[in-house]
């Protein structure tokens, strides 16, 4: 059946060239190798931002981390005080000075998951944030609100950005909210982020995101 198929619609025989595709109807078909370039480098990429750690048992992990984590006790205050350090250290992200601010608020051992990469301790988390610090600009972090409950202060922010990528510049822009505890020295020993990387992130990437806008009627 395949055969019949075939002989009825693909009657093309191709020859293949170092430059081009030729049909014996006498139909070229370039090869785009930038396109080939965009699509592999796109696919890298992606893999690239979740390459600090497959995150497949990211339920149990956040379960189990929620529950061995402990962290002080909070009011209104104290909620508030987690949401203005945290956005005003992420609102020097793209800046010499974001490290280091960044590293002020977290523990050296802690759980934190931002959706797209996991990390048990400070000095992977810094690494991730330099290489993170290299690709964005022009950031802009406002806090939506800060509430809590028991040891936990949940931060609904609004962050807007530049991103580098393949020689080109994308803005984009994302809400989401951060679980957060801390110690008794206020530092972050756990931090589970929830935002919508598709809408941020993969929609804005080259052909991935297009792709993901095809395939998005169909998501349930």
């Amino acid at each position: 059946m395949f055969h019949r198929y075939k002989s009825m619609v693909f009657q093309v025989h191709v020859i293949f060239t170092p430059s081009r595709l030729t049909s014996k109807y006498g139909c070229n078909w370039m090869i785009n190798m930038t396109l080939l370039k965009t699509l592999a480098i796109s696919t890298l990429t992606l893999i690239s931002l979740v390459g600090c750690k497959s995150v497949p048992s990211y339920t149990s992990d956040y379960r189990e981390a929620d529950k061995n984590i402990t962290g002080v006790t909070l009011d209104q205050e104290k909620a508030q005080m987690i949401g203005n350090r945290f956005v005003n250290a992420f609102n020097t992200l793209g800046t010499p000075d974001f490290v280091k601010n960044a590293s002020e608020l977290y523990a050296d051992r802690l759980f934190i998951n931002d959706t797209l990469s996991q990390f048990s301790n400070k000095q992977d988390l810094i690494k991730h944030f330099e290489g993170m610090n290299k690709r964005v600009s022009n950031v802009t972090v406002k806090l939506v609100s800060a509430t809590h409950q028991r040891d936990s202060a949940y931060i609904h922010w609004y962050m807007a950005y530049d991103f580098k990528m393949f020689g080109r510049t994308k803005s984009m822009a994302s809400y989401g909210v951060t679980q957060m505890k801390i110690n008794g020295s206020n530092q972050i020993i756990f931090q589970q982020d929830y935002w919508d990387p598709a809408n941020g992130l993969y929609r804005s990437l080259p052909y991935v995101g297009s792709g993901y806008s095809m395939i998005l009627p169909f998501k349930k």
